[in-house]
């Protein structure tokens, strides 16, 4: 259960911790399943909610998924390879499964069992798939029929310098997606290379939006460039930063007189305490100075990213170390139990956008 710390887990002094992990479970959503472009070389496998998914292009292009378990004596089917019909076969007798999961061909079976032939009764769960935004969105309960569409990424088909980047981090999704949206922290864990370069006293708004919340910040300065103008008047920067549930973190910036950055951060739980999440980060950049940009961009990046990835799995070892979390919120803490909140609420078949969360608040930016 989500609440319940797992086995492994111990303690020699359970006073320290409530024995508690943010840890929900949220099947019925679509999570990005891997980049499109992931399936030109054949089948490959996946992992969401500690389900191995097989994901593969069927006869007619289309992404497909199915557990990755042959019904016959469960080896991986992403192993094998896709056949001249577009089914998946089996690296270990051949059986081969179209996208549904029912079972197409038993290769050297002549006389079919009665009730057999239809392909149902050795069939394989199946997910549904969807392409969108060069990714391949799975539905992450098996065998069910999907309800809306994912979340549409912004500005990835617009004019716009784009860097995609993915990451496997040892947390859980909730912590994913609360160091995406966290602020304070971008002082302290990326000192010198996002902020930490001076204060600044700022308001923060906090709203609902459809499916999600949003935080806006008032009078915030530029992430980059002169902090303050030619007539010595701060330069100050639009800024949000949005959830949506049941797992995208998405960060704006907008500087004037036309900078522009839009950040869109899915996540895909692959188990309690691992968390694979994408970046797409679109700069608007001059069409001549991309081929130029590009390399710094994408350098910061992947350090600010490298350093999350590396604080999240600090934390993560402590928590399970200590058997559970002991969180202590200010203020501050906008985001994060907003959003836990919202998916144990969604977990529990309940709204999730009930409650009243308005709120201004007043902080330090440094």
């Amino acid at each position: 259960m989500p609440n319940e710390s797992p086995s492994s887990a111990r303690t020699s002094n359970p006073s320290l911790t409530k024995g508690k992990y943010s840890v929900a479970h949220l099947p019925d959503a679509w999570y990005v399943a891997c980049r499109s472009d992931d399936l030109a070389d054949g089948p490959i496998t996946r992992t969401i909610f500690d389900l191995p998914i097989a994901l593969f292009r069927d006869a007619s292009g289309e992404a497909a998924a199915v557990l990755d378990r042959c019904a016959h004596r469960n080896a991986p089917l992403s192993g094998g390879r896709v056949d001249e019909s577009g089914h998946l076969a089996c690296p270990y007798h051949g059986w081969r499964f179209d996208r549904s999961g029912a079972c197409r061909e038993v290769p050297g079976l002549i006389e079919d069992e009665a009730g057999e032939n239809d392909g149902t009764g050795r069939a394989v769960p199946s997910f549904a798939t969807l392409e969108q935004d060069d990714f391949v969105w799975v539905w992450a309960r098996p065998d069910a029929e999907p309800e809306g569409l994912p979340l549409r990424i912004p500005c990835i088909d617009d004019d716009y310098l784009v860097v995609v980047r993915e990451y496997d981090v040892e947390c859980t999704l909730h912590a994913a997606l609360e160091n995406a949206l966290d602020v304070p922290h971008t002082a302290f864990v990326h000192r010198g290379d996002f902020r930490g370069k001076g204060s600044r006293d700022i308001e923060a708004v906090r709203r609902r939006i459809p499916g999600g919340i949003e935080v806006e910040y008032l009078g915030e300065p530029p992430l980059s460039g002169e902090a303050v103008d030619e007539a010595g008047d701060p330069v100050v920067s639009e800024h949000w930063d949005r959830f949506f549930l049941p797992s995208v973190a998405q960060v704006e910036y907008r500087t004037p007189p036309d900078k522009h950055l839009m950040s869109t951060l899915p996540h895909t739980p692959v188990s309690d305490f691992r968390t694979r999440f994408w970046l797409v980060s679109c700069w608007k950049v001059p069409a001549d100075k991309r081929d130029e940009m590009r390399p710094v961009i994408e350098k910061q990046l992947d350090t600010i990213l490298g350093q999350d990835v590396e604080i999240l799995r600090d934390q993560t070892r402590r928590i399970r170390e200590m058997g559970g979390e002991s969180f202590r919120s200010t203020a501050l803490d906008l985001m994060g139990p907003e959003i836990l909140r919202m998916l144990r609420q969604s977990e529990r078949g309940l709204p999730a956008d009930d409650a009243n969360i308005d709120r201004r608040v007043r902080l330090r930016v440094f």
